[in-house]
Order: C-alpha cells, then structure tokens, then sequence
C-alpha cells in the first residue's frame, strides 16, 4: 500500500468513525440525524479529495527514469 493511500486512510478512519458515533448519539437523543446532509458532506469531501489528487498529479508530470 503506497503511502498515499495510507494517509487517507489514517485520515478518514477517525473521521468515519466520529460520523458514526453522531448518528447514534443524535438517535439516543432522538434527534433525526440528517442523513442527506451527512451524505452530500461525504460525497463532496470525497470528491474534492479525487479531484485534487488528479490535479496535483497531472501538474507533476510523468517521472523520468531513477
């Protein structure tokens, strides 16, 4: 696993896992969690993150041989 890979997953880990725990705290309290918005808050970060990786990626250009 490339360490870029890593990196995400060190950081969407927690982050998934904070999200979670607010769905069943906010059901505990009996409060709707608002899922379509904890979705489009997912799916913008997630399609963000895909969109600046290409990005970066395209502007360093194809490695030369080492």
């Amino acid at each position: 696993m490339n360490t870029m890979k890593r990196a995400y997953l060190i950081v969407l880990t927690p982050a998934l896992l904070v999200a979670a725990g607010y769905v069943v705290l906010l059901r505990r309290m009996g409060l709707a969690p608002g899922y379509p918005r904890l979705a489009a808050a997912v799916l913008l970060v997630l399609g963000s993150t895909l969109w600046l990786g290409r990005r970066g990626a395209a502007k360093a250009g194809p490695r030369g041989p080492r």
